[in-house]
C-alpha cells in the first residue's frame, strides 16, 4: 500500500522561534508514525471494526435511505482501524448539524422513471482525514479567546460502486460501513451487511456464527464416530462401506485436529479463519470423495444426495463452491452464507447416516447389505457353553 505523504518530526532547536504550526506538524508526525506502526500488524484480512471488548459501546452504525435520493449515515458508536492503520473512534452521534455524514447517490440525478431496469450496488465508505482536524467540544467561557477545546479527524462519506471497489481501490483512510442497493425504481439498504472486521469478536453476527459452527463441528465429530462404530461392529458387505468409512475417518481426523484451535483461537482471530475452517472441511470431504472414480463414485454421490434430500449434482456443486471460494474482506457476509449452507447440508447427511442401522440402506428399497456381527472370541465360547441360558 503506497502512502501519498510522509510527515516528519520537527527538529527542535534551542532559541528557535516557535508557533502553533510547529506543534501541529509534530502532532501530524506522531499520528503518521502511530498509523505506520499499526500497519505492521495489519493485512488485507484483519482491518476494520475492532473487538467489542475494546470499544466503549458495541459498534452501532445506522445507514438509512430517504426519499430525496440521499444516503444518511448515523454513527452512534464505532471503534475501527483502517487498512492504513488510522483509528476511527466515535463514541457519540456524529451526524449533527455541523457534520452531516451524508452522500448523494452516484448516477441517481435523474427521475426514478428513467431508472427502469437499472441495477447497481454501492458501498457506503466512511473516510477520515486526521491531517485536517475539526474542532469540537464545549468552549470554556473563562478562556480568551473563546475556542472549542478539542479536535477530531474530519469524517466524510462517499458511495463507491461495488463492481469498481476492491481492496486495492480503497485508500488508507477509507472503511466500508454499509451497502445500498439500487434496483429498478427503488433504493434499499442491505440490512445484514457485515463491515470489515479485525476479529470474529468484533461483530455480534460473527460471534453467533462462531458458536453455531462450533456446535456443528461437535455434532459432526459425534456423527462420524457413530458411523465408524457401526461399521466396525458389523461386518457389512456392499460397495458403499469403504467410501463411507473413508469419508467418516477423514472427517473425524479433520475435526479432531482443528477443534481445539477453533474453540480457543478463531474467536479472537480475523474472520477469514472462520471461513477457512469450514472450507478446509469441504476440501477434506471433496478429496475423500474424489479418491473414487467411475461407477463407484457415482453410486456414492447418488446415495449421499438421497439422504441429503437434494438433487443429483447439488451436493457436489455445494462442496466445490465452498472449497474454491476466495475470501472477500469487503463482503464477509458472502463467506458466512456459504458456510451456513454447506454446514446445514453436510450435517443433514451425516446425521442421517449416523441414524442408519446399516450403511447402504435406501429410503424406498429397504436394506440390501449382508452383515455379520463381530463378537469377541471369548464371548462366542461362553455362548457355546451356556447357550441354553438364553438372554
Amino acid at each position: 500500500m503506497n502512502r501519498t505523504q510522509e510527515y516528519k518530526p520537527v527538529n527542535w532547536v534551542n532559541g528557535m522561534k516557535i508557533n502553533k504550526n510547529h506543534f501541529i506538524a509534530q502532532h501530524y508526525a506522531t499520528v503518521f508514525q502511530q498509523a505506520l506502526s499499526n500497519t505492521v500488524f495489519l493485512n488485507d484480512h484483519n482491518y476494520g471494526l475492532l473487538p467489542m471488548s475494546t470499544a466503549i459501546e458495541p459498534p452501532r452504525i445506522w445507514v438509512s435511505v430517504d426519499n430525496m435520493q440521499h444516503v444518511n449515515v448515523r454513527i452512534m458508536s464505532c471503534t475501527a482501524v483502517t487498512r492504513g492503520g488510522y483509528v476511527i473512534r466515535l463514541s457519540a452521534d456524529s451526524a449533527d448539524s455541523t457534520n452531516q455524514l451524508s452522500a448523494k447517490i452516484p448516477g441517481l440525478s435523474v427521475p426514478f422513471k428513467d431508472l427502469q431496469g437499472k441495477s447497481e450496488a454501492f458501498y457506503v465508505i466512511l473516510s477520515l482525514d486526521p491531517y485536517n482536524p475539526v474542532p469540537y467540544g464545549a468552549a470554556n467561557p473563562e478562556e480568551q479567546p473563546i475556542r472549542l477545546p478539542f479536535t477530531d479527524p474530519a469524517y466524510t462519506v462517499s458511495l463507491l460502486p461495488v463492481a469498481d471497489t476492491s481492496l486495492n481501490t480503497l485508500g488508507e483512510f477509507q472503511l466500508p460501513v454499509g451497502k445500498v442497493l439500487v434496483q429498478d425504481q427503488s433504493v434499499s439498504l442491505e440490512e445484514d451487511y457485515l463491515p470489515p472486521c479485525t476479529a470474529v469478536n468484533s461483530h455480534e453476527s460473527l460471534v453467533q456464527h462462531h458458536a453455531e459452527t462450533e456446535q456443528f463441528f461437535g455434532r459432526m465429530e459425534l456423527n462420524a464416530l457413530q458411523i465408524l462404530q457401526k461399521i466396525l461392529q458389523k461386518n457389512q458387505q456392499n460397495d458403499l462401506i469403504d467410501p463411507v468409512r473413508k469419508l467418516s475417518e477423514e472427517v473425524l481426523f479433520y475435526v479432531s485436529r482443528i477443534y481445539g484451535t477453533y474453540r480457543h483461537d478463531v474467536l479472537y482471530g480475523p474472520p477469514v479463519n472462520l471461513v477457512a475452517s469450514v472450507s478446509g472441511l469441504a476440501r477434506t470431504i471433496k478429496n475423500a470423495i474424489d479418491i473414487y472414480t467411475g461407477s463407484a463414485k457415482e453410486e456414492m454421490i447418488n446415495y449421499f444426495t438421497e439422504w441429503c434430500n437434494v438433487n443429483q449434482g447439488e451436493l457436489e456443486d455445494e462442496i466445490t463452491s465452498i472449497t474454491n471460494y476466495r475470501y472477500d474482506h469487503l463482503n464477509i457476509r458472502q463467506g458466512i452464507d456459504k458456510n451456513v449452507k454447506f454446514c446445514a447440508l453436510i450435517l443433514q447427511l451425516f446425521t442421517n447416516l449416523a441414524g442408519l442401522d446399516y450403511i447402504g440402506k435406501k429410503k424406498e428399497t429397504g436394506i440390501f447389505v449382508k452383515e455379520k456381527l463381530v463378537v469377541p472370541e471369548e464371548e462366542v465360547q461362553a455362548r457355546k457353553r451356556g447357550f441354553f441360558l438364553a438372554d
